[in-house]
């Protein structure tokens, strides 16, 4: 059902066609008002399996998914639809999760799933506005890394998240040094997948990579990191392989600078 409209004469912000996927109306509806006053054109989809199809038509830019579906639930949804793009050969759509769910440690699973970006319920305006604008920047900003926050205010946000991370307690004592080593062995593997993609000239392995990079860069405030990652995934809209060496060259070294940062403050 696409109840979207354009957005009204003389407004000036790009509208998405942003997918809903829920099973609850009064969410749908809430949802659904609150994309349109964004300036953006809301399709509302109840049935994920029905959603998947229309995105792998190139109905969406961005779909918002609910992770507490009755048959398939949100994470399955993501793993259907990728696998979908895979086999079909069309770059990822960004799905942004949307939970009751709103603890760190319930973000950090969502991003490290996959998921674009996690927003909470009861849905604010300000931080729906402010994850669809995250989202929607990854794909169409081509700003390069130099016009990004300065290295020293991500040293400092990146500290605040270990720290804030490491309050969180789990069964086993702290949650930070956990966090940290899984973020240090997944964004390894990112790197490595995206080296290998560059050498093949693999440009949707690429951009799968550099977008997993990017959310987990997002997630811990490290602007910098995020924008390079950015930057490369833009490279790849009309593949430009040697500007993509240079960018992979300068987000292996800025994701060492990170690791330096974020274990320092584990000590």
């Amino acid at each position: 059902m696409d109840r979207g409209s354009e957005p009204s004469p003389g407004q000036e912000r790009a509208s998405a066609r942003v997918a809903v996927v829920d099973d609850d109306p009064l969410s749908c509806s809430i949802l659904e008002h609150l994309l349109s006053l964004l300036g953006h054109c809301p399709i509302v989809e109840s049935d994920p399996e029905r959603a998947i199809e229309r995105a792998i038509d190139g109905q969406f830019d961005l779909i918002l998914q609910d992770l507490e579906l009755p048959v398939v639930n949100g994470f399955e949804a993501l793993r259907r639809l990728r696998q979908r793009e895979a086999l079909e050969k069309r770059l990822p759509i960004p799905v942004i999760a949307v939970t009751g769910y709103g603890s760190e440690s319930d973000r950090l699973r969502c991003l490290m799933s996959g998921f674009a970006d996690h927003v909470s319920k009861p849905i604010q305006a300000e931080a729906l506005d402010a994850a669809l604008r995250r989202v929607l920047g990854q794909q169409h900003d081509g700003r390069t890394a130099s016009a990004c926050a300065d290295v020293q205010s991500d040293a400092d946000r990146l500290r605040e998240t270990a720290k804030r991370l490491s309050d969180i307690k789990g069964p086993n004592g702290g949650f930070g040094p956990t966090m940290m080593e899984s973020f240090a062995l997944r964004s390894q593997q990112l790197l490595e997948s995206m080296r290998m993609a560059l050498n093949e000239r693999d440009a949707q392995q690429l951009v799968r990579s550099a977008r997993g990079m990017k959310s987990s860069a997002d997630f811990l405030g490290v602007n910098r990191l995020a924008a390079m990652c950015a930057q490369l995934e833009h490279s790849m809209l009309m593949p430009q392989w040697s500007a993509a060496e240079r960018i992979l060259e300068e987000i292996e070294h800025e994701h060492q600078a990170v690791l330096t940062v974020l274990f320092e403050s584990a000590r």
